[in-house]
């Protein structure tokens, strides 16, 4: 214990960074005390952080499994079925917005420790309650086109699950937590970052990387890479003396990484980890290639020269021969499948080299394919899209080679694609007959077609000037060393150009170099790897490992170096497997962690593994300051003290008032949590699960369905999602806690919520967007030791006045700096204001997130490079230098929306009102044609929320048409576009629409089309006769409708951002008026028809009752006619109205011509008319002539009244006419009535017993009674008022249903009538 108590004293006053003084002790060898303080300082922390995180994948259907391979791309189906359990809950079934399907695998999260038990650690753990939160990033593809490219992560915390197996305990034994693990369309690269949720058991974060391997397939035997046959032993192909290789591929965007160069193997190493696991295979190409004399082979080598992955494709060299397969990635839709086998290109071609191209441009990869034999001298750039590669034929074809623009022999040893200037830079060397060679710097400029010369480079290597660099000015002095280039290095971040050999020389500006003199020219460079980041590395052939910060000229040896012996024996000592002293270096790259080895350790035994590790880049530089920088003896107070010499000139350094990071880095950023299960462990299961992964399925499907042209009323994609259910969010929440949840499930509508104020955390953002005029602005903190750190230092050493902050540009015309420095005396601080905006000069203006200018911002404190670190939780770390990219043009994740709640509302304001279609849809509301059209516009920021007016300037266009419906619509040509928005068309008669505000002059473009702002954008729609949407036809009785594309752009014409927004929306039209002759014969023929129903209706009401009687009359005599046919063989009997003599004859004129001679000349008789009336109608006051009801029979004729003869002379006429139409043969009339007829009751009564039996043959029984009136008026007798009361004696005669009414009829002296 005093042991420890003294090493931990000593280790107290040995700080790195302050430099403390501490009391001599009796040591005599300061060195040993060092190893051992940082010995113990390394297991100290070993004890505090034992256990880390571990991820790997399980399949959807194998949870608990072992490792799965990220293969399948397709989601699963059968999570639906599983929400169908959940009727009472916030999930919405019938929304038509909902699609919950689920992914193809899970995150199995859980945690690996050294020394203690990692299932006792995780129990603990859970019971403390630590949950995993993993934070899934997305890389945006290489190929925009079909989606807009984004920054996306999503937040998932880990949902507990207990794993199966035999356990003492009945709660749990074995346990882990599962997220989902989620894809997005068109993304193939996946981050996954799990941290604490800050309960329990502290563990650092850790990074993980998930791809999808589309090089894997299922067979029989399992799942196997079609790349070749899979290799299970490594030992063979490794050595001890084989070299390291590098390995290349698309920056952050190959989802696949592979490494090649086994001498004599054509085997590769592939993974989609980042090299933390791998498949070795033994590619499946023939090897075959026989030199010839216009490829001339000096050896044969089945190895893999050269190796480059991409998004999709990967593709190798051997020997002579290029290859390349495409892998199958659905989700990123690529028009050519997965081709399963390799394929030849460049058939014709020798190839010496082939060099990657880091950067995609325009949505394309690039490679560059150096010829070698007849085509040395030439280059062939190879373009990869969506999956298909083409390498056009070579450069020199028809014009000059860069040869024969030198005028000497050459060879390209190396080339860089410089994507923004579209610019291929060539390292040629000039050969001569001696072995001397003269190298130069030379320009392709792809457009042109031309080759000029940037730089010649010296043929010797210029002497140091102990300064750390030369300035290669043409006065420098040179050393006997030849100077030999062997490759390039482009960052397009910095624009710092690289030629590095034998020497390291950079420029920024291709053509005036600096040479950084402290690399030796003993060994040269292997390869040269660039972090894109402000670091740099490159191994040279020796193995070695060299070091610098971009922008220093501080090159640093990191292997092999004495720092590097100090950390490996501790590794060594503290029993670390990632080291060995038989290890194999096998390669070096940079990834987001920083930079990564790859070693082979032998296990003895003929075997060994391929490891990863971070190499210790931090320590070795810290390590190295403490032994470069000796410690002396200082005499204080009578008391001896040992100083370290402190290279950096500050103590603190913090970074202060930093802005929201997500304005700035466009991440777009979802925070999601497991649904609540009702289990009273908390332990979620299979069901519980399925439905984790149909709410992320939803949410994401939300989030990429969001991009539609028509804003929603509140800019959130969740808001669709809840909108139905939320007002009855406490109803589920009280049903959950009383644990009734269907499907023993609860959904919190407020676990999936889009985050839009992620902290900052008082670090600078990853990356840095700015848009036209944009700024971002911070402070940084620097401060000095404090007097008693400082004793017996130099003025150098603990100064303000050597502690200045300076920011580097990599594109002063786009972007400036502002710094302002602010002096705390008495803090002994100083703190500057940093302000980095854009100048508004960048001259592109594109669509979202597309080709932006790569730029940066270096931020260092002078000679702080290497110098200055601190140390943190996870080791030491440099500071004093950051570098941040930016990225120039328009930001990703802003929008253009059409803003139809605002326009609706503006619209039918202007207007004074609104007409929707017939048929209304929600989605797709209706403008009417003779109505001024109002469109306002939305800028819409998906990553902060904001969502407000477009106030700048735009076009507006229609694109294409069609009636009645969307799927009717055509897109116009160019021509008919013109000719339909503008007025430079070939007629004026052309016009859809045209400017509302005639009043002033209209703004215009170059083209002709019309330029609306946010203040002035009224429309009116016109359809000209030649525009497509004149004369449509209608398809009913309503007018027709037409389905206009507008498409509405403000590129070129506005100048407030370098975004151009471009938006493509359907607008629905209805009323649209019909053409002038179409409308004109629409109205001749309504016209006609309406006279012809006119005219019919008055001939109807004039000839109506003329055409009936005649038409009844021929009835009647059809009758007639056939009732005479059928009694000629029938009893002799009366027919109707034929009387059997002239006594009885009371049939009128009408019928008297049927009637037998004797008969029909009696004058004797009088003749009686029988009418049929309605009882309402015998009323005394009735004053029109009675209305007649047919007879239901109708089988009888047409009986006219006519009181012929002397009788119809000598009395008065009655006070109607009297008629009866269509009285059955059965006489079957109600009543009998004749005002004025004069008859006596005897006359009367003979009569109807006449007509009872001549027109009654059936034998109906018909009572008739008579009363004869009183005579008044001086003795004159009035007319005779005659009731008379018939009443059937077959009841149900009448064919439609009525009966006879109970009341005849009244006499006029008011007596009653006689009943039926």
């Amino acid at each position: 214990m005093i042991i420890l108590n003294e090493l931990d004293r000593k280790l107290q006053c040995f700080v790195y960074s302050s430099g403390a003084l501490c009391r001599n002790q009796e040591t005599p060898n300061m060195q040993d005390l060092f190893a051992l303080l940082v010995l113990l300082h390394v297991q100290v922390c070993l004890l505090l952080k034992d256990c880390e995180w571990k991820v790997v994948l399980n399949d959807f259907d194998n949870l608990g499994g072992d490792q799965a391979v990220f293969f399948r791309q397709h989601p699963v189906t059968s999570v639906a079925s599983v929400f169908q359990n959940l009727t009472d809950s916030a999930i919405d079934l019938n929304d038509k917005n909902s699609h919950y399907l689920g992914f193809p695998y899970y995150l199995k999260i859980s945690l690996t420790c050294l020394t203690q038990d990692a299932v006792k650690v995780i129990r603990n753990a859970h019971l403390t309650g630590l949950r995993p939160i993993a934070t899934i990033t997305f890389e945006a593809p290489v190929n925009t086109e079909h989606q807009k490219p984004e920054e996306l992560q999503i937040e998932m915390t880990g949902a507990p699950y207990r794993l199966q197996g035999p356990c003492a305990s009945e709660e749990v034994c074995r346990m882990c937590w599962y997220t989902p693990m989620p894809m997005t369309k068109r993304s193939v690269v996946m981050e996954v970052l799990v941290k604490s949720n800050g309960l329990g058991l502290e563990v650092d974060n850790k990074r993980f990387v998930m791809n999808i391997n589309g090089y894997m397939k299922e067979t029989e035997t399992g799942l196997q890479s079609f790349l070749g046959e899979k290799v299970t032993s490594l030992g063979e192909m490794i050595s001890l003396d084989s070299r390291s290789r590098p390995i290349w591929s698309t920056f952050n965007q190959a989802p696949v990484l592979i490494l090649g160069g086994f001498q004599g193997y054509k085997i590769i190493l592939v993974s989609d980890s980042e090299f933390a696991d791998f498949t070795a295979v033994e590619v499946g190409i023939d090897s075959c290639w026989i030199g010839s004399v216009n490829c001339p082979l000096d050896s044969f080598s089945s190895s893999i020269f050269d190796a480059i992955a991409t998004e999709s494709v990967l593709l190798l060299r051997q020997n002579q021969l290029v290859y390349y397969i495409t892998g199958n990635y659905s989700v990123l839709s690529l028009p050519v499948p997965g081709s399963g086998l390799w394929t030849r290109v460049l058939n014709n071609v020798c190839v010496s080299r082939l060099n990657p191209v880091p950067f995609p441009h325009n949505g394309s990869e690039f490679v560059i394919a150096l010829g070698g034999g007849v085509q040395e001298g030439e280059f062939f750039l190879g373009t990869i899209r969506d999956g298909a590669v083409r390498f056009p034929e070579s450069h020199a074809k028809g014009r000059r080679t860069v040869c024969e623009y030198l005028n000497i022999s050459c060879a390209i040893l190396w080339a860089v694609y410089i994507t923004e200037d579209k610019m291929i830079v060539l390292l040629v060397e000039g050969k001569k007959k001696s072995d001397k060679s003269d190298y130069y710097i030379m320009a392709y400029d792809q457009a042109s077609g031309d080759f000029w010369m940037l730089y010649s480079i010296p043929r010797f290597i210029p002497k140091d000037t102990e300064k750390g660099f030369v300035m290669l000015l043409g006065l420098e002095e040179y050393t006997d060393y030849l100077l030999i280039p062997r490759g390039l290095s482009y960052n397009p971040f910095s624009s710092i150009f690289y030629i590095w050999g034998n020497v390291i020389l950079q420029s920024y500006d291709l053509v005036n170099y600096i040479h950084l003199s402290d690399f030796p020219q003993r060994s040269p460079i292997s390869y040269f790897i660039l972090s894109y980041v402000g670091e740099f590395v490159c191994v040279t052939v020796s193995e070695e490992i060299w070091f610098s910060v971009e922008g220093s000229s501080v090159v640093v040896r990191l292997y092999p170096s004495e720092p590097w012996d100090t950390y490996f024996s501790l590794q060594l000592m503290r029993g670390s497997k990632d080291f060995s002293f038989n290890e194999t270096f096998v390669s070096l790259f940079f990834n987001k962690e920083g930079l990564q080895q790859l070693v082979y350790i032998p296990d003895g035994h003929g075997e060994g593994q391929l490891i990863r590790r971070n190499f210790p880049l931090h320590y070795i530089l810290s390590y190295q300051h403490l032994i470069i920088h000796r410690y002396h003896w200082l005499y204080l107070q009578d008391s001896q003290y040992i100083r370290f010499f402190h290279p950096c000139s500050f103590s603190v350094m913090r970074l202060e008032d930093l802005p929201a990071p997500q304005r700035f880095t466009r991440m777009e950023h979802y925070y999601t949590e497991p649904p609540d299960v009702m289990d009273r462990t908390g332990f979620h299961n299979n069901m519980s699960l399925a439905v984790y992964q149909g709410l992320i399925f939803q949410l994401l499907w939300l989030h990429a369905d969001y991009s539609r042209p028509y804003a929603d009323p509140v800019h959130d994609p969740t808001w669709r999602w809840w909108k139905n259910r939320k007002q009855y969010a406490e109803y589920f929440f009280y049903v959950a806690s009383n644990g009734k949840s269907s499907g023993g499930i609860y959904v919190n509508m407020e676990g999936y919520t889009k985050t839009y104020d992620l902290q900052p955390n008082n670090q600078l953002p990853s990356k840095i967007y700015l848009d036209k005029n944009n700024a971002y602005s911070f402070s940084v903190f620097l401060s000095i030791r404090s007097k008693a750190h400082s004793m017996g230092e130099m003025q150098e050493e603990n100064s303000l006045d050597f502690v200045w902050l300076t920011v580097v540009l990599a594109h002063p015309k786009f972007v400036v700096s502002d710094l302002q420095r602010h002096y705390l005396m008495g803090r002994g601080s100083v703190l500057y204001s940093v302000t980095i905006s854009d100048t508004g000069q960048y001259p592109k203006q594109e669509l979202s997130g597309t080709n932006l200018l790569k730029s940066s911002m270096a931020l260092k404190v002078i000679n702080s490079a290497t110098n200055c670190y601190h140390y943190t939780a996870s080791g030491p770390k440099l500071q004093g230098y950051a570098m941040v990219p930016i990225f120039i043009g328009c930001p990703p994740g802003k929008r253009l929306a059409f803003d139809i709640t605002r326009t609706l509302k503006y619209t039918t304001k202007q207007n004074k009102r609104y007409f929707d279609c017939i048929h209304k849809n929600p989605e797709l509301p209706c403008f009417f044609f003779n109505d001024v059209f109002y469109p306002f516009f939305l800028i819409q920021d998906m990553v902060t929320g904001d969502s407000g007016p477009f106030m700048g300037s735009y076009t507006l266009r229609i694109i294409g048409g069609g009636p009645y419906s969307e799927s009717r619509i055509r897109l116009y040509s160019p021509s008919e576009t013109l000719d339909y928005n503008t007025a430079n068309g070939s007629t004026l008669l052309s016009l859809i629409w045209m400017r509302a505000n005639r009043t002033k002059s209209a703004l215009t473009d170059p083209e002709g089309f019309n330029v609306f702002s946010g203040t002035d954008c009224g429309i009116k729609w016109v359809c000209e006769q030649n525009s497509p949407c004149y004369d449509v036809v209608p398809l009913d009785l309503t007018a027709p409708d037409y389905f206009f594309l507008v498409e509405v752009s403000n590129r070129a014409v506005d100048k407030s951002t370098y975004c151009d927004y471009d938006l493509k929306f359907v607008i629905h039209i209805h009323g649209l008026r019909l053409s002038p002759s179409r409308a004109i014969a629409f109205m001749k023929i309504s016209m006609a028809v309406l006279t012809g129903i006119v005219f019919l209706y008055v001939l109807h009401q004039v000839l109506g009752p003329v055409i009936g009687a005649g038409f009844t009359r021929l009835i009647q005599r059809f009758e007639e006619s056939l009732a005479v046919r059928t009694a000629r063989g029938a009893p002799t009997t009366h027919p109707p109205c034929r009387p059997a003599s002239a006594a009885t004859a009371t049939c009128p004129k009408a019928a008297r011509k049927n009637w037998p001679p004797s008969v029909s000349s009696s004058p004797s008789r009088v003749p009686a008319c029988i009418q049929m009336f309605l009882p309402s109608l015998w009323s005394p006051a009735a004053r029109e002539p009675p209305r007649f009801l047919p007879c239901s029979l109708r089988r009888a004729g047409t009986f006219v009244s006519d009181l012929a003869d002397e009788s119809r002379q000598a009395r008065p006429k009655p006070s109607w006419a009297c008629y009866c139409s269509d009285l059955a043969p059965l006489c079957g009339c109600s009543w009998l009535k004749l005002r004025g007829s004069g008859l006596s009751t005897v006359a009367l009564d003979q009569t109807v017993t006449q007509n009872d039996k001549d027109l009654n043959p059936r034998g109906v029984a018909l009572n008739a009674s008579a009363r004869l009136g009183s005579a008044e008026n001086g003795g004159r007798p009035f007319p005779v008022q005659l009731e008379q009361g018939l009443h059937f004696a077959a009841p149900g005669l009448i064919r439609d249903g009525t009966q006879a009414p109970g009341v005849i009829g009244r006499a006029a002296s008011g007596r009653s009538a006689a009943p039926v």
